[in-house]
């Protein structure tokens, strides 16, 4: 790499989820995801993340004779460091705390749908950690793919589980860079 690099970048993206809970009954399903980021660089090599996220999580399971999933929507906060050893790759560690936003329960069965809202306690705001790594296809455009997960004790007699974890993939694109540094 050359000495110069931008201290401060700014960041829109847009990722898939195939992210499942810690139950062995529960199947992932794809949901689609939304970022705005800013990564502030102490040198050339190394940086901090913050910003926010749109995270969509989808699973299904078996109920007695029909199939349910659960839809939950939550903001995400992360906080990372990430490393940049090559100009094409970068890596990352972090947390994120997880704002719950809604939840959805869809049961079906023989063609008949019924959606029912989740009560207000049953999911809640969590805390989770994240591994990252990107890879620069083009100057403003970058492919990421991250392991995350996230944590919080649920009731024992409660069905639904406040834990997941899975993987994300998608784009991001550079949508500011400040001044060049040396």
């Amino acid at each position: 790499m050359d000495d110069t690099y931008s201290r401060w970048s700014i960041y829109p993206g847009i990722f898939l989820n195939h992210i499942n809970t810690d139950q062995k009954n529960t199947s992932p399903k794809l949901a689609l995801g939304g970022l705005v980021q800013m990564e502030f660089k102490i040198s050339r090599t190394m940086g901090f993340i913050s910003g926010f996220n749109y995270s969509p999580v989808k699973y299904s399971y078996q109920v007695k004779d029909s199939l349910g999933q659960d839809r939950l929507s939550y903001f995400s906060v992360p906080l990372g460091i990430q490393l940049h050893p090559t100009k094409k790759i970068s890596v990352g560690l972090g947390s994120h705390y997880n704002f719950y936003n809604k939840g959805e329960f869809i049961r079906s069965k023989n063609n008949i749908i019924l959606y029912e809202t989740y009560e207000e306690g049953i999911f809640r705001n969590s805390l989770g950690g994240y591994v990252h790594v990107s890879y620069n296809l083009f100057k403003q455009l970058k492919i990421f793919i991250n392991f995350r997960w996230t944590s919080r004790s649920s009731p024992a007699i409660q069905i639904q589980t406040n834990n997941t974890s899975g993987l994300q993939l998608g784009l991001i694109y550079i949508l500011w860079d400040s001044k060049l540094r040396s």
